[in-house]
């Protein structure tokens, strides 16, 4: 959430809690006039209405980039774990043009991102399915390439490829959301200026004029956002000293 939202929404919160206060609540909850006890739970409703849809907008892409990050890791490590072995068996049959396509570092596998990895992955897949489908699939388990291995692998694939795209997609959701933030925002202070107006009807003893005073404070937006980095303090010159005449 953008800082504007984050300090308007810190504004409305700061105001409600105010109102609420074990001091500030029986000055006017169901005191004349009966209306501001409607419109602040009209108030409140709505701005934890508010509270929930910005909390929907700050998850969409955060959640979706976990995932992803999480598949990610899983599929790099199953497929080296199973292309290292590949490799053993290939080269241990001669065959060292199949053990290349197998054989990648961990490192190399923590290089690959997106389709690559997905392709890279598959491509070790497939190789390890033409040898547990073949006629040296036993001597071939012995090594630890065998059908559920392949099985554990597809399945890494498959969680991969369902998030692949999760972070780009939460990204237009979080812009579509963005979009209705600042009328969400807008609805919720007309009904907090409503309260402006009406809470100066209980000017007429002294916690009332204590309550009106706490919220109009309260009603003020504070900037919350990341503070500028302190300047160091500048280190003074050294004295300059005048050579002494002999």
């Amino acid at each position: 959430m953008q800082d504007e939202f984050a300090n308007r929404l810190a504004m409305f919160q700061t105001s409600r809690g105010t109102l609420n206060s074990p001091a500030n609540k029986p000055v006017w909850f169901q005191q004349v006039p009966l209306i501001f006890s409607t419109k602040a739970d009209q108030a409140f409703s709505a701005l934890a209405e508010l509270e929930t849809f910005a909390g929907q907008q700050d998850r969409t892409t955060t959640g979706a980039a976990q995932d992803k990050q999480r598949e990610e890791k899983e599929l790099e490590d199953a497929a080296h774990l199973l292309g290292g072995t590949l490799a053993i068996w290939f080269r241990d049959q001669g065959d060292e043009t199949q053990a290349a396509q197998a054989d990648l570092p961990i490192s190399g596998w923590r290089r690959l991102r997106n389709q690559q990895l997905l392709e890279k992955a598959r491509e070790t897949r497939n190789l390890a399915q033409s040898v547990v489908s073949g006629p040296q699939a036993t001597a071939a388990a012995t090594y630890g390439v065998t059908p559920a291995a392949v099985t554990s692998l597809t399945k890494e694939i498959d969680d991969y490829a369902a998030v692949i795209t999760a972070p780009q997609q939460g990204i237009a959701a979080r812009k579509a959301l963005t979009a209705q933030l600042r009328d969400r925002f807008n609805a919720v202070e007309a009904q907090f200026a409503t309260l402006d107006h009406l809470i100066l009807q209980f000017n007429t003893t002294t916690p009332g004029e204590t309550l009106i005073a706490a919220y109009q404070a309260s009603r003020t937006i504070r900037d919350l956002g990341h503070r500028p980095a302190t300047k160091p303090t500048p280190t003074p010159p050294a004295p300059v000293t005048e050579p002494r005449l002999v």
